[in-house]
């Protein structure tokens, strides 16, 4: 078995990293680790030997120095990239923010998300070209965001490649609710469908009682809870939606927009220091790691609950599990896993993993109020993956004015004009395709 690791320096990529060398149960295996900043992909590597050694896995870890030799043989890929870094993050916050536009994590949705498409997608279908060349019928396990759109700029540009979306949102979010209900941990029985970081939880039960009734009321009390945007979101549309509150926020144009909804709802806006830090502090913990310098604790570390790791052991053992992935929305036979979504886009949905690889199904049907969200969502996807696959800047600024955020901020001259000089920002820095360019 080989896995490629592709953008292994990336500080978010860092604990899943570790458990793709901790693997035990799938015998002698490889994993190759490649990232264009050597320096970060060395204490990486000594990192993930560190684990391996205490743990007594059976990896071999590699740093191919070009991204070929990376996926060269490779049975699946693990992706997760950063164009630019943290440092080409900042103008995607900085300049909206001087023309009033807020934002809190800019990565997914709104307008940071389509620039960070933008200067993503060509190196992804550079990743995806080399594994059509050199590993035929490996997939693309991609953890790298805006995950919707960079999987169908992917799937769209190097369609010989099955790209799949892997995110923790949806079960992160059924801890969280099995949490505020005080059902055991594993006991909650749910399932939702819907995008990426905006999937809707259709259904919550615990040995065949259903919990939405009292999961509603819990929305209407007075505590900090209460006072969330996805409690609210709960309230207005009767679903709960998976990512954080403070992300959710920048989906729809309810929100940032209005001085009196952030504090009512305690939304931290603009925290370009704060996820720099966070990222800063990752790299760090990684360092101390693989230098020794820190005890390694593998029960904080491992397991992480990521599924890249859970569909390469079962592509070994056969073992099944359930998992969530983000594929498209149209299947092999031309049906939709989401009747109510756009047949072109990325839908999130429940799936299997087992010997045979990745099976995506379709889930429980999604409530007419949850689908209109999504379909906007989707509407700003499909115009940013165009500008990709066209060249086009004109689609660029038609994502922007679809934007729920950016729309309900701002007259479109003004969206225009913040749209041109994030452009010509991040092409000066020599980020974007010149097709891109005035």
């Amino acid at each position: 078995m080989k896995v490629a690791a592709i953008g292994a320096g990336s500080a978010q990529f860092l604990f899943e990293l570790a458990e793709l060398c901790a693997l035990l149960e799938i015998g002698p295996y490889e994993v190759a680790m490649y990232d264009t900043d050597p320096a970060r992909l060395t204490i990486v590597a000594d990192f993930g030997r560190r684990v391996a050694a205490e743990l007594g896995s059976p990896a071999t870890i590699s740093t191919p120095a070009e991204l070929d030799e990376a996926v060269d043989g490779a049975d699946a890929a693990v992706v997760s990239i950063g164009v630019g870094m943290q440092e080409s993050i900042r103008p995607d916050f900085e300049i909206p923010a001087r023309h009033g536009l807020r934002q809190t994590v800019a990565d997914t949705c709104g307008i940071g998300a389509v620039i960070r498409l933008l200067r993503t997608a060509p190196a992804l279908a550079d990743i995806a070209t080399a594994l059509a060349e050199r590993a035929p019928g490996a997939p693309l396990l991609n953890v790298t965001n805006p995950m919707a759109m960079c999987c169908m700029a992917t799937q769209r540009l190097v369609p010989t490649v099955t790209t799949i979306g892997l995110c923790h949102s949806t079960w992160i979010t059924a801890a969280e609710i099995a949490r505020h209900l005080d059902v055991p941990d594993g006991e909650l029985e749910w399932g939702g469908v819907g995008v990426n970081h905006q999937v809707f939880i259709s259904r919550l039960s615990h040995r065949g009682t259903d919990l939405y009734p009292r999961f509603r009321a819990m929305a209407e009390e007075d505590t900090p809870f209460a006072r969330t945007v996805r409690a609210d979101l709960m309230r207005r549309f009767g679903h709960y939606v998976t990512e954080s509150s403070k992300h959710n926020s920048e989906y729809v144009p309810w929100y940032l927009p209005w001085d009196d909804a952030i504090e009512r709802h305690g939304i931290a806006v603009n925290p370009y220091d704060e996820r720099r830090a966070i990222n800063d502090d990752l790299f760090g913990i990684a360092r101390d790691h693989a230098s020794g310098a820190i005890d390694l604790d593998i029960g904080s570390l491992l397991p992480t609950g990521e599924y890249a790791p859970q569909i390469i052991t079962s592509m070994v053992t056969g073992a099944v599990r359930e998992i969530y992935v983000n594929v498209p929305n149209t299947t092999d036979d031309g049906t939709l896993l989401v009747p109510e979504l756009q047949a072109g886009g990325v839908v999130e949905v429940p799936a299997t993993c087992d010997g045979d690889g990745v099976h995506p199904r379709a889930g429980d049907p999604i409530p007419p109020g949850c689908a209109a969200i999504n379909r906007r969502y989707l509407d700003v996807c499909e115009l940013a993956v165009l500008a990709v696959t066209e060249g086009s800047r004109e689609r660029v600024h038609q994502a922007a004015l679809l934007d729920p955020n950016a729309s309900a901020t701002m007259p479109p001259d003004r969206i225009a004009t913040m749209v041109d000089e994030l452009l010509d920002a991040h092409q000066a820095a020599g980020r974007l395709p010149e097709a891109l360019s005035r």
